[in-house]
């Protein structure tokens, strides 16, 4: 099976996830995708400011069919950072609820940045992210391996230099879930590609700079 054209990478662990708890702050990032959730432990509060009068149609259906997947917040405060506030609240109160959940911030407001170091430091897991796409978990196993695969490409990042560490590094960006096989063949794939080989004891030569 080719990582490539996998719809999706076999995993070996039945355990529930955590569930994922995603704030999209909709004055700054206009989300309006949301089926990368679908099916997933995955619960969306879409924070509107008091001048967001109307949602696209698709979200409209989306939270149709899935009212337990998506919540939308409008607050009826004008001001400066009244989201903000709002989207914070919302967020303490579901950390108060499910202390143990992953929790995402959909901004590029780094005024949010302060909040995340704050509960990063009481070990929350929490990250802002500027899409629904750089979510890990809403991920599909081809944008996973992509992602790898541009990693190991740059030589700016600090790369596995054994087989080892690339087959940890490749575990890691599918939650230790993946099979082994999914995993060779994705390393298969970046050889095929040109981007690495292997020495005899296993260590990764790079053919790219």
């Amino acid at each position: 099976m080719n990582p490539s054209t996998s719809p999706a990478a076999p995993t070996r662990s039945t355990a529930k996830p955590r569930t994922q708890y995603i704030f999209i702050d909709y004055e700054n990032v206009c989300e309006s995708d949301l089926t990368r959730i679908t099916g997933k432990d995955v619960r969306v509060f879409m924070i509107l400011g008091a001048g967001q009068k109307s949602l696209p149609t698709s979200l409209f259906l989306f939270a149709q069919n899935h009212p337990y997947q998506l919540r939308v917040i409008q607050t009826p405060v004008v001001g400066k950072n009244a989201l903000d506030f709002v989207l914070t609240l919302e967020l303490g109160r579901m950390i108060a609820a499910d202390p143990e959940g992953y929790f995402h911030i959909i901004s590029k407001d780094t005024d949010f940045d302060s909040v995340l170091r704050h509960l990063k430091s009481e070990t929350k897991l929490i990250a802002r992210h500027a899409s629904l796409a750089e979510i890990p978990a809403l991920r599909t196993p081809e944008e996973r391996v992509a992602r790898i695969k541009a990693e190991l490409a740059s030589a700016t990042n600090s790369r596995p230099s054994t087989r080892k560490t690339l087959v940890n590094k490749i575990s890691s960006a599918f939650e230790h879930k993946a099979e082994p096989e999914f995993i060779e063949n994705a390393i298969e794939s970046f050889i095929q590609a040109g981007l690495l080989d292997f020495t005899e004891t296993d260590k990764v030569l790079y053919k790219v700079a």
